[in-house]
């Protein structure tokens, strides 16, 4: 099967690991983070991923969180759309970014390393640091 025909699907989040330079293993979003990432055949992605266990807000309007409450749920979710591409020589996957929870990254490409293994999609972040992230994700039937 053509690579570009493996991407489009829904996949659910199955594991996130950071690798430290020193070999130390964490799970920035713990060992059972949720996530969705969603690429279709036309080019568009997106992707959100959460902590499973977040604090509620006090309200019950999500515009009237505390400052404390705000940044524990910031620092527990991620999201961001836009476009992707894939260049199969490279095995990488670009994500154009149009919107994100992350501001810096709006208009920015990011690259993932991808690598499928049977219905597990791999992918690595390019370094940050000293530190290798990648996320394996499981296709939906």
């Amino acid at each position: 099967m053509e690579v570009a025909n493996q991407f489009p699907g829904l996949w659910n989040l199955i594991k996130w690991t950071a690798k430290q330079g020193d070999g130390q293993v964490f799970y920035p979003f713990g060992e059972d983070p949720a996530g969705q990432l969603l690429y279709d055949a036309k080019g568009n992605m997106m992707v959100t991923i959460m902590k499973q266990e977040r604090k509620l807000f006090a309200s019950h309007n999500f515009l009237e969180g505390t400052a404390d409450e705000i940044v524990a749920a910031y620092n527990g979710f991620v999201a961001y759309s836009g476009t992707y591409d894939i260049d199969p020589r490279a095995k990488q996957v670009i994500h154009h970014i149009r919107i994100s929870s992350f501001p810096n990254w709006v208009g920015q490409d990011q690259v993932r390393y991808y690598d499928f293994q049977n219905d597990l999609l791999l992918l690595r972040a390019l370094a940050i640091g000293t530190t290798q992230h990648e996320l394996t994700w499981q296709k939906m039937p």
